[in-house]
């Protein structure tokens, strides 16, 4: 292209009033980018001259279509900012700044940005090259040219800037995880350039406010929108842009009419409008928007209300809450334009922030009637609370009556008579009402109102209401009996609110008004069955005098027995928790006659009047009124003091026996008949045969042999078998020790019987909140009373063997031969039922001789099993049928420990040559975890052969080599191939090959050639294979080599090439977890082989390979690394095993560079050497303890971070009680100052408590105390001062403190201790077990002579002198004034405190008192004494 050939054709050229301007030539942009590029070409000041160029090309052409317009050409933008940058960047005389500033004074580029914005925010497609280079140009030119924009232009940039984000995602085009938004740095430059000007425009305030609102008021709220939901990956640009458009609303100017609560207009009115188009937009960012709002008129308070003499102290906090009151109002208008989820999301969302900045003024009645129109809007929502179809709606307007009860309770106390009954059917899916009723309760408790709560939720099943629920009685109850004032949770809060806060005067009027209550209830339910009965004829008539003023009540006797259960079963537990023992002798007295009372009218004679009168218990209400008597007498009786007669009548216990069988009685009745007749039971009013006989009825006939799954609530119980499951549960739960002594031999058959029946492998899936009969069983046969019962236990154990005993008429080694094998039994999942229990039997409770008869019926059990699943008969049998089956053989054989004369010969061969096979029926888990299993179980048993081996007896494991040898040449099984490896594990385990006869090592000389050939081909390849099953077997040929001590051929090194292959891995980081245990086993072969000048440099490789390894993978892969590196340990040489930790301990140093996660894995790797360390290595082993301890104390890093700070108190937890007797003397002020440190005072805190470093420390000092007592003798006052700080980290801060107190407190305790995460009780009960060894006789654990002729003994005597320190720093934590020791952690202390108390004696408490305590302390510590006093022994039992 040949262009202008000087500098006065160049300028004519681009002024040219043609484009371009040459017939047929270059256009103007053509002709600039040439002379820009042509370096030959002299132009004075060339760039200004383009530049000048094509800002005014932009400038005049930017309002042409698309296709001719400059600004949408990327030939300008790329031209204009490849000058800039080299202008920028270059070496020129003339500074950018000194020509570039006038002439952007003379073209403005505001017009033209603009113009791009716009045009891109229109258009559907985004060019993302494009706006990179317009960005480039904009972040150079804008910082120059802004300076002469005036407000109205930067309102206008940042409107558009606002719409490009809006209209193309500027987080989603721009941004990912990995590179911040760079390219929205010119966006960013605007919305900053005009936040800035905001400061400056004093008179122009207003107007930029009212452009603001009435052109881009829509998109800033979208943009908050995004912002306000995706919070934690809010981007700058947004939040800039949010900041901008509060600081356009809320600017102070704007804001003084809010001193006289006189907001402007203008906004509400925009939001108006724009809620009509889209209320999404408005509804999301308003909380948001009203927040900022409190925030910014909070921050100009002073400005805004501080003006005058006669403000008085507390009047500007006043006035920010009315403002922002009169600001809520305006707000609060919009949320009430409609009534769908997002209004309601809303609403609630405001009231949070009023909650939470406090705005709530109690003198401002404008607030207070605004606030009172919210609940009320909530509660007249509340009446539809019974539809589900809108669960989110009434969740919402629980959350608004909870935020109005936080904000001030009296807000909406009057209205509690209203909204109790609106809340008995709410769905149990909104949690939120639960939250709210404790709320309720909170606060009567605490302004001793209770007695009102407790009418509120009677009066709350009164029929009226009951009535309003659509629907039948039946179900009203269901909606009721499945609502928050009938639920668990509710129940229990009322329950401890009226044991701990009902005042003495009151506990009779609560009873008086109860006792009223369910009379009338019972009175009304009588007087409607009579009149009911009197209309059908049934019963008398009575002629009535007619009224026509009076209006007759016809209401169905159903919902008067709805009422009258539901009132009994709230009512009920307020009775029992009733605090009677604080009442005086002759109110008490009182009090149980009202009760009785109560029990005699509304229990006794609903009971004789429905059971004795005929009929009156076949029809659905009676029942329900039976119930709730029922339920009431039991709840009585079964408390302790408040009935002196707990027996029913005769007639009636003889009516509700021959009852609970009756096929028209619903299944909850049937439930509270047998709960009350096993209590009548247990009280001696009936004999205990015939119920359990009809218990035992009921059971077999409606209990499943499957899981039937169970809600738990009584008024769920809809068919036979969930009432069958119920009755199982409370059987369990409360009735069993009662069972076993009341119940005859046959009795307890029966009930063997029903339990065995059930099958545990077929349990559904269920929520936690369900019980099955699955789950009952199971958490019985875990629970310790179950088994400690011996009459239950014994029927159980012998029906348990007689569904086994038909396994004994096969024999093992016909099964497994075909000419004597056996027609398989019909259904042999009723012999994995009989295993899949006894896997849940505790082992000590079933003698040796039983554990080795179901032993040997397991071996015919997993063959018919196998054999069945094999042949496809019976389709249901699968692979976890077979896992359960060999679980219990594997457990079994480890609890027995010796298996030779158990498991035979043809048992062993038919586990190597069966492997379970996957199929459609099972999972593949189900098919590893039985390979797994079978696989513990072919190395037991192998295991036993070799030990058999070394004493001579050689028969069986010869013939299982010489079986190895011939599938070696085969495709054998998987199962054979590694059943052979692990026969060579167990032979380098056992001893040396010089202690097995010379027989035997031939065979095995004949297998390792036999492995050496099939392993040696694939490991010499050039292009080595991470192949799983040849690495492993190319170590165990590598370990059996060794052990045979073969000589001969060099084998080759393959250990480096695969380490470098597998940290190059780029497939599935599973895979590396599974390989690299092989590959350092291979490592660790070749090491032990290599020439002793070699093994030094082995040694470090291996090394470095583990730190390398741990970064892959994962934390059970971890245990297989350390589990190989441990077994090669023990065969190191001394000398290795000391140059092996001398490269740990030269990687612990700060000089190693290694990074703290490298340096953690070493101390680890620290500790499995030393566990697995070879013998004659314990000076090797003292001496790196040692050292290693040093430095750990030395060191801060040991101690500040996380990861470091974990494996040191690990190392010194498995040190301590793994080898105590290496500890010496002089390791104790290592060891003392390393716990000082961890227990240290810090000013900087994790975000997260880490209770692992407490329970670390305690373990080291209950190792220290129970097995080197002599260490600590010497050491007793750092022994107390660690306690004193143990105790102190039991500390909580109290809550609603200031900055400065809380950092007063936070300074005093350890950096792994955060502020909102306390320690808990676990934490206190592990201190308190610590405390009371100091009291337990233990035995030094040492290495001399004189260990064998000591007694035991105990520090009591020694720290004595030292026990009123900790005791002072307990009592200092509890009188903290910024500090609370919560009742849980104090009463798991309580134990450790009183063996304190026990070593300190009255004398030195006495001197303590006197000297180390003040008033508070003293109180503290004699209300602890008293404690003491009260379980100390005496010695008068």
């Amino acid at each position: 292209m040949l262009g202008p050939q000087n500098a006065q054709d160049f300028i004519r050229a681009l002024k040219a009033s043609s484009d371009p301007p040459h017939a047929g030539g270059p256009s103007k942009i053509d002709i600039a980018k040439e002379a820009w590029e042509n370096t030959h070409l002299y132009v004075p000041n060339k760039a200004e001259a383009i530049i000048e160029w094509l800002l005014t090309r932009l400038l005049k052409d930017r309002t042409r279509d698309r296709q001719s317009n400059p600004v949408c050409d990327v030939r300008y933008w790329d031209l204009l900012a490849k000058i800039l940058a080299s202008e920028k960047h270059g070496d020129h005389g003339r500074a950018l700044r000194a020509w570039l500033v006038p002439l952007l004074n003379r073209v403005p580029i505001a017009p033209v940005i603009l113009s791009y914005l716009e045009l891109i925010a229109s258009e559907g497609t985004f060019d993302v090259a494009q706006y990179a280079t317009v960005s480039q140009c904009i972040t150079v030119l804008w910082p120059l040219a802004v300076p002469k924009f005036n407000p109205e232009t930067l309102l206008e940039c940042f409107g558009a800037a606002v719409h490009l984000v809006i209209a193309h995602g500027v987080q989603q085009q721009f941004g990912c995880a990995s590179q911040p938004l760079n390219e929205s740095r010119a966006l960013s430059l605007i919305v900053l350039s005009y936040r800035a000007s905001l400061s400056n425009t004093g008179s122009k305030r207003k107007q930029l406010y009212m452009v603001f609102l009435q052109k881009y008021l829509k998109s800033w709220l979208e943009v908050a929108t995004r912002s306000s939901e995706g919070q934690n990956v809010r981007s700058p640009l947004e939040a800039d842009i949010y900041d901008a458009g509060v600081e356009t609303m809320f600017g102070l100017e704007l804001l003084k009419p809010a001193a006289d609560q006189k907001h402007d207009s203008a906004l509400v009115e925009a939001l108006e409008r724009t809620l009509q188009a889209s209320h999404e937009t408005v509804l999301r960012p308003l909380p948001r928007l009203f927040a900022s709002y409190v925030q910014t008129v909070k921050r100009h308070k002073s400005a805004l209300f501080g003006q005058g003499s006669s403000q008085v102290p507390g009047q500007i906090a006043d006035q920010v809450q009315a403002a922002a009151m009169a600001f809520y109002a305006n707000l609060s208008t919009l949320t009430r334009a409609g009534g769908d989820d997002d209004f309601w999301r809303c609403r609630v969302a405001l009231l949070d922030v009023v909650e939470k900045e406090n705005l709530f003024n109690p003198k401002d009645d404008g607030a207070r009637a605004l606030l009172r129109q919210e609940g009320d809007i909530a509660v007249e929502t509340l009446n539809a609370a019974h539809d589900e179809t809108h669960v989110f709606r009434t969740d919402s307007a629980v959350q608004v009556l909870a935020l109005l009860t936080r904000i001030d309770y009296d807000l909406m106390a009057t209205s509690a008579a209203v909204l109790f009954p609106r809340l008995v059917a709410i769905p149990s899916v909104v949690s939120s009402t639960l939250q709210y009723l404790k709320l309720l309760l909170e606060y009567d408790s605490k302004t001793r109102n209770l007695p009102a709560s407790i009418m509120h939720v009677s009066d709350a099943f009164s029929v009226p209401h009951l009535q309003r629920i659509p629907g039948s009685p039946k179900a009203a109850y269901e909606a009721a009996s499945a609502g928050p004032l009938t639920s668990l949770a509710f129940l229990d809060e009322l329950s401890r609110a009226v044991h701990s806060f009902l005042t003495p005067g009151q506990v009779l009027e609560t009873i008086g008004d109860i006792s009223r209550t369910l009379k009338d209830a019972h009175a009304h339910f009588l007087d409607r069955e009579a009149k009911l009965s009197a209309d059908h004829g049934d019963g008398p008539r009575k002629k009535r005098k007619k009224d026509a003023s009076s209006s007759e009540d016809r209401t169905e006797p159903e919902y008067h027995a709805v009422s009258f259960a539901l009132i009994m079963r709230t009512m009920v537990v307020v009775l029992r928790s009733l605090p009677l023992h604080t009442l005086t002798d002759d109110v008490r007295l009182e009090a149980e006659r009202a009760i009785m009372e109560v029990h005699s009218s509304v229990a006794c004679r609903p009971l004789r009047d429905g059971f004795l009168q005929a009929n009156s218990k076949d029809s659905w209400h009676w029942q329900m009124v039976i119930t709730g008597s029922l339920r009431l007498h039991l709840g009585l009786t079964c408390t302790p003091g408040l009935l002196q007669q707990s027996h029913l009548e005769q007639p009636v216990l003889s009516a509700i026996l021959a009852s609970v069988s009756a096929p028209s009685v619903s299944q909850e009745l049937v439930v509270e008949m047998f709960r009350t007749l096993l209590h009548q039971c247990s009280v001696d009013a009936l004999e205990p045969k015939d119920v359990l006989d009809t218990l035992l009825s009921y059971l077999e006939d409606y209990l499943p042999t499957v899981s039937t799954a169970w809600a738990g609530k009584a008024h769920a119980l809809g068919t036979g078998a969930e009432a069958a499951v119920a009755l199982l549960h409370v059987l369990a739960d409360r009735w069993l020790p009662y069972f076993d002594v009341w119940s005859t031999k046959e009795q307890r058959e029966r009930f063997a019987r029903i339990l065995t029946n059930i099958r545990l492998s077929d349990s559904m899936s269920r929520s936690a909140s369900t019980l099955t009969i699955s789950s009952i069983f199971t958490r019985m046969l875990h629970d310790a009373q179950f088994w400690e019962l011996l009459n239950i236990r014994d029927a159980f154990v012998a029906q348990l063997n007689q569904q086994a005993a038909p396994l004994d008429d096969f024999e093992v080694p016909k099964l497994l031969s075909r000419k004597g094998a056996r027609r398989l039994p019909d259904d042999v999942l009723r012999f994995v039922s009989v295993y899949d229990v006894l896997l849940r039997v505790p082992p000590e409770y079933l003698p040796r001789a039983m554990h080795v008869e179901f032993l040997k019926r397991g071996f015919v059990a997993d063959i018919l099993v196998h054999t069945a699943r094999k042949d496809g008969k019976q389709s249901t049998v699968s692979a976890h049928h077979l896992l359960i089956i060999r679980e219990f053989l594997r457990r079994t054989i480890a609890y027995l420990g010796s298996v030779e004369n158990v498991v035979s010969k043809e048992f062993l061969e038919y586990l190597i040559a069966h492997a379970p096979a996957a199929d459609l029926t099972s999972s593949p888990t189900a098919d590893e975890d039985a390979s797994a299993v079978t696989m513990e179980l072919v190395d037991m048993y192998q295991g036993t052969l070799v030990r058999s081996a070394k004493r001579g007896s050689i028969g069986v494991l010869a013939d299982l080599v010489n079986r190895y040898i011939s599938l070696e040449g085969t495709e054998g099984s998987v199962i054979s191939r590694r059943a052979s490896l692990l026969l060579i594990d167990s032979l380098v385990k056992e001893g040396a090959v010089a202690d097995f006869p010379e027989e035997l090592v031939g065979m095995l000389r004949a297998l390792y050639k036999r492995l050496l050939a099939r392993s040696a081909s694939s490991v010499a390849q050039s292009e080595l294979s991470l192949d799983v099953d040849v690495l492993d077997t190319w170590s165990h040929v590598q370990s059996l080599r060794r052990w045979l001590k073969e000589e001969g051929q060099d084998m080759p090194t393959i250990g480096r090439p695969l380490a470098q292959q597998l940290l190059s891995w780029r497939g599935n980081k599973q895979e590396v977890g599974t390989l690299a245990p092989v590959v350092l086993a291979v490592m660790l072969g070749e090491m032990q082989a290599a020439a002793p000048t070699q093994r030094r440099e082995e040694l470090e490789y291996m090394v470095v390979a583990y730190l390398a390894f741990t970064r892959l993978c994962g934390r059970q892969d971890m245990k297989h690394l350390d589990t190989k590196l441990g077994s090669a340990c023990r065969s190191l040489s001394v000398d290795d095993f000391a140059a092996v930790l001398d490269l740990i301990f030269d990687g612990l140093s700060s000089q190693s560079g290694l990074s703290a996660n490298d340096v953690a894995s070493l101390i680890r790797l620290s500790a499995v050497v030393l566990h697995d360390a070879p013998e004659g290595t314990s000076r090797v082993c003292q001496a790196f303890a040692t050292k290693s301890l040093n430095l750990f104390a030395d060191d801060e890093r040991f101690v500040a971070g996380l990861q470091l700070r974990s494996e040191v108190v690990e190392f010194l937890v498995r040190q301590c009680n793994d080898r105590p007797a290496s500890l010496r003397t002089a390791d104790l002020s290592s060891l003392w100052s390393l716990l000082r440190a961890l227990l240290a005072d810090s000013s900087e805190h994790e975000p997260s408590t880490d209770a692992t470093v407490f329970h670390g420390v305690v373990n080291i000092l209950s190792a220290l105390v129970r097995l080197r007592r002599d260490l600590v003798l010497n050491t007793l006052p750092h022994l107390g001062f660690v306690l004193r700080q143990l105790v102190s980290c039991l500390r909580s801060l109290r809550p609603q403190l200031g900055g400065k107190q809380s950092r007063i407190v936070l300074d005093t305790l350890p950096r792994w201790i955060a502020p909102s995460q306390p320690l808990s009780a676990q934490e206190s009960k592990a201190l308190a077990r610590l405390l009371t060894t100091l009291t337990t006789k233990t035995m030094i654990r040492t290495h001399s002579a004189a260990a064998e002729t000591q007694k035991p003994e105990s520090l009591v005597r020694p720290f004595s002198k030292h026990a009123a320190y900790v005791l002072t720093a307990y009592v200092e934590a509890v009188n903290d004034p910024l500090c609370f020791v919560s009742s849980a952690v104090r009463k798991e202390l309580q134990p450790g405190l009183f063996a304190l108390c026990d070593m300190l004696g009255e004398h030195n408490r006495d001197a303590m008192m006197v000297s180390a305590l003040d008033a508070g302390g003293k109180v503290t510590m004699k209300a602890l004494w008293k404690e003491y006093e009260k379980q100390k022994y005496v010695g008068k039992g």
